[in-house]
């Protein structure tokens, strides 16, 4: 029997709505590394950079994404909690264990004292995410965008092109000529933007004292991207302290509403104490 055409427009839903999930997932991770303050650590294997769940939450509850986004529902800290386990599940982060894990306070005030990294072990297929300043994390990065691949590739056939130009015929060396120079010109007009944006954000930082933060095509080194998001928006001025307080009202009536929630529960909890008695 074939599948009927209800099924398929289900299956069609469903497909389209894990690619929202997994654009979602990749557009807060993204955010969440560039505004948790991570902390130099060690595995066996290498240097790491890591993160405690309860910070994880705090950054994530503090954002924007937390009221302003309609696909998140962000009320609690407890659906900050599901949402992560998400992100973990789905290796946006790996989970990791602290050595000597009955002396973590002791290991922890030595470390900080002596300048060590903490020593962590990688902990596999970890499927439970914690709010705890205990438990920590390290950042799982993406494979490698459109960029990586774009400019490895170049640089492999320009590597094979000027091998075999000698063998090449005459028009074609011509040809290649044309075209390195051209690749010069392209690169030399990339860093010559780059230059020119930091000297204008360097300007409006100046002018206006620390409070706007202009940035001339904001996306343009993201390799995360397409090639046409890269150069989208053309682009972008924040206001510092504006930014900073929003982020702090947002806080704030957070945490007023956990409050609500608890004493509510509380008096619930009692109510029922009450009737049972």
């Amino acid at each position: 029997m074939g599948i009927s055409k209800e099924e398929k427009e289900r299956e069609a839903e469903n497909r389209e709505r894990a690619k929202k999930i997994k654009r979602l997932m990749n557009e807060v991770s993204k955010y969440l590394q560039n505004e948790i303050t991570t902390t130099e650590g060690k595995t066996k294997e290498k240097s790491i950079q890591y993160f405690s769940g309860e910070m994880l939450v705090d950054t994530l509850m503090s954002s924007s994404w937390a009221e302003e986004n309609e696909d998140l529902h962000l009320e609690t800290r407890m659906d900050a909690v599901e949402f992560c386990t998400g992100l973990l599940t789905n290796e946006f982060f790996i989970a990791l264990k602290l050595k000597s894990k009955k002396r973590i306070t002791d290991e922890s005030s030595k470390s900080k004292k002596k300048g060590k990294p903490l020593k962590f072990d990688v902990i596999i297929d970890c499927g439970d995410f914690f709010d705890s300043p205990d438990h920590f994390y390290m950042w799982k990065y993406s494979p490698m965008g459109i960029w990586a691949y774009t400019i490895g590739g170049g640089l492999l056939l320009g590597v094979v092109a000027m091998a075999l130009v000698p063998v090449w015929p005459g028009e074609a060396q011509i040809a290649f000529q044309y075209i390195t120079n051209g690749s010069g010109v392209i690169v030399g007009v990339f860093f010559a933007l780059l230059i020119v944006r930091l000297i204008l954000f360097v300007l409006v930082w100046m002018f206006s004292k620390g409070v706007y933060h202009f940035w001339l095509l904001p996306n343009i080194n993201e390799d995360k991207l397409g090639i046409v998001e890269t150069f989208k928006p053309l682009y972008s001025l924040d206001n510092y302290y504006e930014e900073k307080e929003k982020k702090e009202r947002r806080k704030k009536r957070r945490e007023a509403r956990e409050r609500e929630q608890i004493s509510g529960s509380e008096v619930t909890s009692a109510t029922e104490d009450k009737k049972n008695n």
